[in-house]
Parts: structure tokens; sequence; C-alpha cells
């Protein structure tokens, strides 16, 4: 095929069916690969088992075309793209499911934390099984942590001490939670919630 038959096809390839389209929904920006893309996340459950440690994190996609839901991190290599969220095995690096991010929906509204938020759907299907979810501190407050562990699944995360929850957790003396102070290259706090022996 040449280049320019490419860019042709490139130009009217739509993944929606004229036909059989369900209405579609204007605060939806991702209605146009909504279906493949749920397709794709399908594929991803059916062809593999995970194992008992999985890990949730962002990645940035770079993309300079235009989309409603692109996103600017100046952190990231890449700098523009698309923001994608994935839960993956921890052993074999394998992503279980996929989300993309496309900014506040109108119907929810703002969410106040966007991260732990990804992170309950992303492990819907992996509850009650006992498994090990590790992440970084973007996603991880204390109430996702109670959470996690109302629905038999740990949380190893790292938290950030300027969460709103953090504080009043240690004040109001109702949490059982354990406080461990040690030296590596820098002072650091370790923090966990005292769980008992028979919830995991």
């Amino acid at each position: 095929m040449t280049r320019g038959r490419f860019q042709q096809i490139l130009q009217v390839l739509r993944y929606n069916d004229a036909s059989a389209r369900r209405k579609m929904r204007s605060d939806d920006k991702m209605e146009p690969i909504r279906e493949v893309f749920e397709m794709w996340n399908q594929n991803l459950k059916d062809g593999y088992v995970p194992s008992s440690c999985m890990t949730d994190d962002e990645q940035l996609v770079s993309f300079r075309g235009r989309r409603p839901f692109q996103v600017y991190i100046p952190s990231k290599p890449g700098k523009y793209g698309i923001k994608i969220w994935a839960i993956s095995d921890s052993e074999t690096s394998y992503a279980g499911k996929m989300q993309i991010y496309t900014g506040k929906d109108p119907v929810k509204g703002r969410k106040t934390n966007k991260g732990s938020s990804a992170v309950e759907d992303l492990v819907k299907e992996l509850e009650n099984t006992g498994r090990n979810i590790t992440g970084d501190n973007f996603f991880t407050t204390l109430g996702l942590a109670r959470k996690m562990l109302s629905k038999k699944t740990a949380l190893v995360e790292t938290i950030r001490n300027n969460r709103v929850e953090l504080l009043s957790a240690f004040t109001n003396g109702k949490e059982t939670i354990s406080i461990a102070q040690y030296l590596d290259f820098k002072r650091i706090l370790r923090s966990c919630l005292i769980v008992p022996r028979n919830i995991m």
C-alpha cells in the first residue's frame, strides 16, 4: 500500500457504525472509539489470569493531534498526549485493564480525587480475591485504603502528607494507626492501618 493511499484511508477511518450507533452522548469525549476500547479491555481480561500482586500507574502516550481529552504534563518526557491509567500484573507487566482520562465528567461532576476513583474502577473485577495493589501517591487516600480493605484487597502505596483525611485520622483517636520512624538517606515516617489477621 502506498503512503498516499494509507493517509487517504486514515482520514476516512471511523470506529462507529452509523446504522447500529447508539444515541451519542454529547458529554462522552470517547464516544467515537468507546466500543473498540471496551472490546480491547474485555480481551485483556479474557486472555489472562493475573497474579496476586498488581500495580496501578498512569502513563502519558505522546500525541500532538487534536483530541478533546489531550493533556499537558510538563514533568513527563513527552509533555503532550493522552493520559492512560492502567492496572498491571507486577510479575509479567501485563495490563489487566486500562482507562483513558477524558477530563471532568459533566454528569458526575468534579471528583475530589480522580486517582482513587480510577483505582476503584480498575480493580472492580479483582475485589474480594485477596490481591495486593501497589502504586504511587497520586492514587492513594485513606478512604481508598479503607474501601479496599473492606473488599479484601490489600493496598500498599505511599500517601501524600498534605491529604486532609490523613491529619484528621491521626487527631480523632478512633483509627488504629501504627507509626514508625526510620532513617534512610533522609528521615522517613511510615504509617499503616492496623488490620486484624483474619480480615485478609
